[in-house]
């Protein structure tokens, strides 16, 4: 081998110069990040403002999606959320907030229904109604969709297939969900691709006490994660990539997570996404209580449980299509 090739390959493969290279990436990363995440400048930038309103509106969708849901709950946050749609229209009049009203609205007759009135949360609201002028009306809060309707979908053609799987939070703690379903929903998803075949993505499989400790440790299953039996880890091997792949095994472990999760649809499980987006250090964390190798990065958890007879979803309005793509020619 030539002096100018092992050079070559010394520069690229040595672990220090990997090092510095990586350091120099995650510099000019941090400096477009430091301006066009959402933490960056949030209150006057329109499309972030929207983004955390949307984000804390979906928790008050999803709380009361909750199999057992506490009524009443979470009326501090949805008086914050008030103030600031206030605060939003008011700097960014153009702006729509029809499904924030549509999902408050839902919030105030869901509680009230259930003989929780919630008078604060209604004369704030009341504030808000005035203050805004509603544009479109909207299906928001919760709907009740039926076992067998499910099950049945999962026959359909794909349109209706795909469009059949929800994510769950009111599970049936009578029901055993089969391990062998899990697996066998994990070999359908191999098939999944990934950047030059490398299948990089990995299932590690928690049950009982121990997927209720994951849980646990996720933090965004409160009033439900001890409802699912089983929680799987979705994880994917950096060693399998290189310097200019480093997020490519979020797009392959995401990959890989979706179809995971529509195969379990197709086997009549019930099941729900949940993020690992960490810091560091509890991603340190997670890793040593949970038996994950260093060389691994977890990129999603799926909770699975058992469909009850007649179950609660959040409806979580979807944009229209238009807002999804732009033709370039």
């Amino acid at each position: 081998m030539r002096l100018k090739e092992r050079v070559r390959l010394f520069i690229r493969h040595n672990r220090v110069i990997l090092l510095f290279r990586l350091m120099l990436e995650a510099f000019f990363e941090a400096c477009s990040q430091s301006k066009h995440l959402g933490a960056s400048n949030m209150m006057h930038d329109e499309v972030k403002f929207a983004a955390d309103l949307c984000i804390r509106t979906h928790a008050i969708e999803k709380g009361m999606s909750i199999g057992s849901v506490r009524m009443g709950f979470g009326q501090p946050k949805v008086l914050a959320l008030i103030d600031d749609l206030l605060l939003y229209v008011s700097r960014f009049p153009s702006a729509s907030i029809d499904e924030s009203m549509a999902v408050i609205a839902n919030y105030i007759d869901f509680n009230r229904t259930n003989g929780c009135p919630v008078e604060a949360v209604e004369a704030r609201y009341e504030v808000l109604k005035k203050a805004y002028t509603l544009r479109e009306e909207m299906a928001a809060g919760i709907a009740t969709c039926s076992k067998a309707d499910t099950l049945e979908a999962t026959k359909a053609p794909f349109d209706v297939f795909s469009q059949s799987r929800c994510s769950i939070r009111d599970f049936d703690t009578r029901a055993v969900v089969d391990l062998n379903d899990i697996i066998a929903a994990i070999d359908i998803a191999r098939k999944t691709p990934s950047a030059c075949n490398r299948q990089s993505a990995f299932a590690h499989i928690y049950e009982g006490a121990k997927a209720h400790q994951l849980f646990d440790f996720q933090g965004g299953t409160n009033g439900f994660g001890h409802d699912m039996q089983y929680a799987v880890l979705i994880t994917a091997d950096m060693r399998r990539y290189f310097i200019n792949e480093r997020h490519q095994m979020f797009v392959d472990g995401g990959l890989f997570a979706m179809d995971l999760l529509l195969a379990l649809h197709y086997k009549g499980l019930a099941t729900i996404p949940l993020t690992t987006a960490y810091k560091t250090n509890q991603t340190r964390k997670l890793k040593k209580i949970f038996a994950i190798p260093s060389n691994e990065v977890p990129v999603m958890i799926i909770g699975i449980g058992a469909y009850k007879e007649s179950y609660k979803v959040a409806v979580s309005h979807r944009n229209p299509v238009e807002s999804y793509y732009q033709v370039h020619r």
